[in-house]
């Protein structure tokens, strides 16, 4: 029975997006309603509503931009992208089908899946809804205010099927100076993360991806090539890496993150940055993804650096990240590593994207069964239309080291195959 409410649930879902994308672009036709200067994407703009197909891929995109959407909010403003003074709105369904094999029964690393989903056997297929979110971002002069809630068929314990995943406000106009104050839940302003990969993340952002539960403080700093954030976080167990030592709800935990873009001539550009986290769930001795009471021995931080070149079509990105100090539940520092590249092509005309991902997570000692584990992914991305991209993934995992009790679940015999094909509709 859940699973058809879902079903309808999605269905009902779909055919509002379907519904409001062709009745944007009716009401922009029959209004008289131009795009905004310089969008090659759909985009209507009726008075106080809108939408932005450009902003909504970047704003709704988990394998983008994934720890400093502000900034993408804020310069969208500046670039005419976001209206002043408007409502614009987005959408996006994303479904995949799922082919996984493992040469362990009941094993399978597959980073983007937690261990209860899948089956007992060797092998399984299946198809998921992987979400269904709607956000809307309204402006004024100075405000700028952003509100996401979602459907995940991926939930961690104590969290519901539907959330409010982000709600912050901002202050500020980069036209009139570049510095930021923005309060909310969000994605802590912490390393890049982003991922190649059509849908599935990279070590580094299965690691060290921090969300917040409770409001957090960001101050930034946005100029044409440099991004700075510092983000004052209250002390919680947060959702992932998010923790604390006393978890008393003071605001004694931060980050801050820092990117440089430079022109190195030909088209070409290189964009730097690093990070700092001061508290993450890697300081107990009990293993275990918050939310969750753990015992606790003091702060351990986690540091980043990543790096991205870039040309007219295509991209190179390295990532590491690493705690300050060993885990207590592995007496071993937590550090993952992140090599990928993508090329944009064309794939039966179509405009589409090539991709390699390779991604190493360490948590033990050499030797030992929860030593590491690696992913390598073969993507491809088709834009069949403008608001829908088919994609592909060819998956290899080597290593089955769950974050829950590691030395116990961890099997660096285990290998798995997984092929993922998934359909993504925004508006």
């Amino acid at each position: 029975m859940t699973v058809s409410i879902f079903k309808g649930a999605a269905q009902a879902a779909l055919a509002v997006m379907l519904c409001a994308g062709l009745a944007g672009q009716g009401l922009a036709q029959g209004a008289g309603v131009t795009e905004s200067a310089g969008q090659s994407r759909a985009s209507w703009h009726g008075g106080l509503l809108a939408t932005s197909l450009a902003y909504s891929e970047t704003m709704l995109d988990r394998q983008s931009h994934v720890t400093d959407k502000i900034a993408v909010a804020l310069r969208a403003r500046q670039s005419g992208l976001l209206g002043i003074n408007q409502l614009t709105f987005g959408g996006r369904v994303l479904g995949t089908v799922i082919h996984e094999s493992t040469n362990t029964p009941g094993k399978f690393p597959i980073l983007s899946r937690l261990p209860p989903t899948h089956t007992s056997g060797t092998s399984d297929s299946y198809g998921v809804i992987n979400d269904i979110t709607l956000n809307v971002t309204a402006t004024t002069p100075l405000l700028t205010a952003f509100v996401q809630g979602e459907y995940t068929e991926v939930e961690y314990p104590g969290q519901n099927e539907i959330q409010l995943r982000k709600a912050w406000l901002a202050i500020g106009d980069l036209d009139r100076a570049p510095f930021y104050l923005a309060v909310g839940r969000k994605t802590v302003n912490f390393g890049n993360f982003e991922s190649y990969a059509p849908f599935s993340h990279t070590h580094n952002a299965h690691y060290f991806w921090a969300q917040t539960k409770d409001p957090l403080i960001e101050i930034g700093y946005l100029s044409e090539r440099t991004d700075v954030a510092l983000s004052i976080i209250r002390n919680h167990r947060g959702n992932r890496v998010i923790s604390s030592p006393s978890n008393d709800g003071s605001f004694t935990n931060y980050a801050v993150n820092a990117a440089h873009r430079m022109s190195l001539g030909n088209g070409m550009q290189l964009r730097l940055g690093a990070g700092y986290l001061r508290g993450t769930i890697y300081d107990s001795r009990i293993a275990h993804h918050p939310p969750g009471v753990g015992v606790d021995r003091g702060w351990n931080g986690a540091w980043d650096v990543n790096a991205t070149l870039s040309g007219a079509r295509f991209d190179l990105m390295a990532e590491f990240t690493q705690t300050t100090d060993r885990w207590p539940a592995t007496d071993h520092k937590v550090s993952a590593l992140t090599l990928q590249g993508r090329y944009r092509g064309a794939f039966l005309g179509r405009p589409a994207t090539y991709s390699l991902s390779t991604s190493h997570g360490n948590q033990g000692g050499s030797g030992t069964e929860w030593e590491s584990m690696t992913q390598v992914i073969l993507g491809l991305e088709v834009d069949v239309a403008p608001n829908v991209t088919l994609g592909a993934e060819y998956m290899f995992n080597d290593g089955f080291v769950p974050l829950i009790m590691p030395t116990v679940t961890g099997d660096a015999s285990v290998q798995s195959h997984s092929v993922i094909l998934g359909a993504r509709l925004t508006f």
